[in-house]
């Protein structure tokens, strides 16, 4: 099947990920995706946040009309005036006690219920994500490519097993990936080796070196072995350059520079250059010594590199 060249829709981003939780009431199954209505009966979805303010106001309301019922029974069984009037005063001071105390723990309050709601339905919750999940695989069998990993992506927030995430990868292993597109590549680091994965991370690096960070890293040279054995030693170089981003990748990842150092383009030794000079007092280790012995024996004569100090030949400090 040939890549599909293809547009994402924004990933809806919420302050918690419960927040994207919505309900439909009709089915009574719950859903992470963007979809406003129901696929199975076309009823709009409650969000998760509307339906705990519901329940929260229900149960104030069935507590107040409680509190009247028995304000309402003080006053009629009242014997006496004096004593009626004792009732309307002590059941006015319990309400604006009431009203009070609601309106200070009501943040809370609504947590709790939120919480409560979540644990009650949490096997609900599984069973609508699967549905979220198999609509996702109808998609991606009907080649429907954009709306299959739109899908996946939201799931992706909920569900963070190796299988969702090489599904994740596969799909955008056949889109033709752009640098305006929403690519992540950290979220998507599965715990053991995946062909899959390394295809994809490796067409990140070209598209969007910034995106490949610390787990990345450490997830290629933790299985360089396999790595070099399907895609050669290019890969590795290809990572190893883009930890010369930062200066703390260098300083972590500084072995697994030196070996790849000789294997750099120009322009990358030329940013390694300039963070060492401009970090005189990092102690380096090794490769401090092995760049100067590079750029004194490969490029001592490159006008490019006649901003960092040369002594003899030698770069005497880089």
């Amino acid at each position: 099947m040939a890549k599909q060249a293809i547009q994402f829709s924004k990933k809806k981003r919420t302050q918690y990920r419960f927040q994207k939780l919505k309900m439909c009431k009709k089915c009574n199954r719950y859903s992470v995706l963007k979809d406003e209505n129901c696929p199975s009966c076309g009823t709009s979805f409650v969000g998760i946040e509307s339906l705990v303010k519901s329940i929260f106001k229900n149960r104030l309301f069935t507590e107040i009309t409680w509190i009247l019922i028995i304000i309402s029974i003080g006053i009629i069984a009242a014997p006496t005036v004096r004593s009626l009037y004792f009732s309307l005063i002590t059941g006015f001071l319990f309400v604006i006690c009431y009203v009070i105390l609601t309106s200070i723990f009501m943040k809370s309050e609504y947590f709790t219920q939120l919480k409560k709601l979540l644990r009650v339905d949490l096997k609900k919750i599984a069973a609508g994500i699967q549905f979220d999940s198999d609509l996702a695989k109808k998609d991606v069998k009907e080649e429907r490519l954009a709306p299959a990993y739109e899908k996946l992506r939201e799931i992706g927030d909920f569900i963070y097993n190796d299988q969702m995430k090489i599904r994740r990868v596969m799909a955008l292993n056949e889109i033709v990936l752009r640098s305006d597109m929403e690519l992540e590549l950290e979220p998507l680091v599965p715990s053991s080796y995946d062909k899959d994965f390394v295809k994809y991370a490796l067409e990140v690096v070209k598209i969007n070196r910034s995106l490949m960070m610390k787990k990345g890293i450490t997830y290629f040279i933790k299985h360089r072995e396999a790595i070099i054995r399907d895609f050669g030693m290019e890969s590795l170089i290809s990572v190893a350059g883009t930890t010369l981003r930062m200066k703390l990748y260098i300083q972590e990842f500084a072995p697994f520079i030196e070996e790849f150092l000789d294997y750099f383009p120009k322009e990358r030794i030329l940013r390694l250059c300039s963070i060492l000079q401009t970090n005189p007092d990092v102690d380096w280790g090794s490769l401090e010594d092995k760049t100067r012995r590079l750029v004194t024996m490969k490029y001592h004569y490159d006008p490019d590199f006649k901003r960092f100090a040369y002594d003899e030949g030698a770069v005497s400090h880089v």
